[in-house]
């Protein structure tokens, strides 16, 4: 049986993948090992094009904290198009690339997590880390 998604629902758990996703960068090298090189790049772009969330607007993620989200967007897309050559995730770690993203990442995830995850089975208006699911 189909279930019937609101959109505010689906911008909960699109809020909640994009900080997934910033968890992994923000481990740097440890993250870019745990995942793979594709991935780890990857992983931001399908909430992000052009330094920009593609999900805008999106009701769960407040204009301050677009503003360290959009950052490491354009990072990771200056450091993509830097690194096209490499093919190894050696080259990767050798580069520095994820250890010079990891402190913005980190800025983004911190920002992100002082409101907590919102619930992924019902709507709520804010979150904070007291009701969420994980």
């Amino acid at each position: 049986m189909d279930e019937e998604v609101s959109d505010r629902l689906l911008e909960q758990r699109l809020r909640n993948r994009m900080i997934e996703t910033i968890e992994v960068l923000a481990k740097g090298d440890q993250g870019l090992i745990e995942v793979n090189f594709t991935e780890f790049f990857e992983g931001l772009f399908d909430h992000s094009r052009d330094g920009h969330s593609v999900y805008k607007p999106n009701s769960a993620v407040a204009e301050e904290k677009e503003q360290v989200i959009d950052p490491l967007g354009r990072m990771l897309e200056k450091v993509s198009h830097e690194t096209l050559h490499f093919r190894t995730e050696a080259e990767y770690i050798h580069s520095g690339c994820a250890e010079w993203i990891k402190p913005v990442a980190q800025k983004a995830l911190k920002v992100l997590l002082a409101q907590g995850r919102f619930r992924e089975d019902r709507e709520e208006e804010s979150s904070t880390a007291d009701n969420c699911q994980a």
